[in-house]
């Protein structure tokens, strides 16, 4: 088999929801769309996500390391790696023991930081947690993609002082906001950056940090925020990126993506706690020859 022709690998870690389109049920396929071969690790296995009255849930944490042992057991090479949703710090503990194992000079390393929204923090997390995924994840990281709260957790920066940027019609403010808690990003490890989630009323502001500077994507809403549009997200970035994308298409292609995606599944009246109706644009997804346009020169 030609070397080109065989897939890359990324490990993705991240729970596992039976039901309501999020996490690892919709970072498999949308990565293994793109053409890239998708190698979970479950940190827990539910029933369904918990935006629901109940679930079920067992815990994977006590497995996680025997689990990603047998990986290394076997001398398996990730181009990537993708985390998401964690519970404990012992995920955290587990996760960042992976990494420094099988990050090697070319591996792109995607940390999601998912633990806040909305100006605060989720159920059961606190500051300690935040420092613990900083000190251990964030330095490690290739590329992070917080929301606007989890980049002013992670930087001490005024929440409050974005929003009340973002009434500023010139956008001036709010970009200069920006810029310093990309520049506070950057100090903690990571090259490349991309912030999302900046509610500008119609719109959404996405903004994104490489070698080649700092740049803003505004996209327009097409429907409700839905679980797991954050974890299509980062699936198509990181897979994007192993794909020779740069940072800026491959943040382009996921926005246009989740934009279509949610437009079809409000048009079809898919209630919101069900996620969005992915599977019905996946064929946007596929690893075609468009991409060579994409490519970095």
């Amino acid at each position: 088999m030609n070397r080109h022709s065989i897939p890359k690998k990324i490990a993705v870690i991240n729970d596992l929801s039976g039901y309501g389109r999020c996490s690892l049920a919709v970072a498999v396929p949308v990565i293994s769309a793109l053409g890239v071969q998708a190698c979970p690790v479950p940190t827990a296995i539910l029933s369904n996500h918990t935006g629901f009255p109940s679930e079920y849930k067992y815990d994977f944490t006590d497995h996680m390391t025997p689990y990603m042992e047998a990986w290394e057991q076997l001398k398996i090479h990730f181009d990537g790696i993708l985390t998401g949703y964690m519970n404990y710090d012992a995920q955290v503990r587990a996760t960042a023991a992976f990494i420094s194992k099988f990050k090697k000079d070319d591996t792109v390393v995607f940390v999601d930081p998912a633990m806040a929204d909305h100006g605060r923090l989720y159920r059961g997390f606190s500051m300690d947690y935040v420092n613990y995924v900083k000190d251990r994840l964030i330095k490690q990281a290739t590329v992070i993609k917080p929301n606007i709260t989890e980049a002013c957790l992670l930087t001490g920066y005024d929440y409050n002082e974005v929003v009340e940027a973002t009434g500023d019609h010139t956008m001036r403010r709010l970009k200069s906001c920006l810029i310093n808690i990309i520049g506070e990003l950057k100090e903690l490890g990571p090259t490349d950056i991309v912030i999302t989630g900046v509610d500008r009323g119609e719109r959404i502001l996405n903004t994104l940090a490489d070698e080649n500077g700092v740049r803003f994507i505004s996209v327009k809403k097409t429907g409700h925020n839905r679980p797991g549009t954050g974890d299509i997200f980062s699936s198509i970035v990181a897979s994007s990126l192993l794909l020779g994308m740069s940072l800026e298409h491959a943040v382009r292609k996921a926005c246009d993506f989740i934009a279509v995606a949610i437009a079809i599944s409000e048009e079809a009246g898919t209630p919101v706690a069900e996620g969005v109706m992915f599977e019905k644009v996946m064929s946007r997804l596929s690893a075609t020859a468009d991409q060579a346009k994409y490519i970095r020169r």
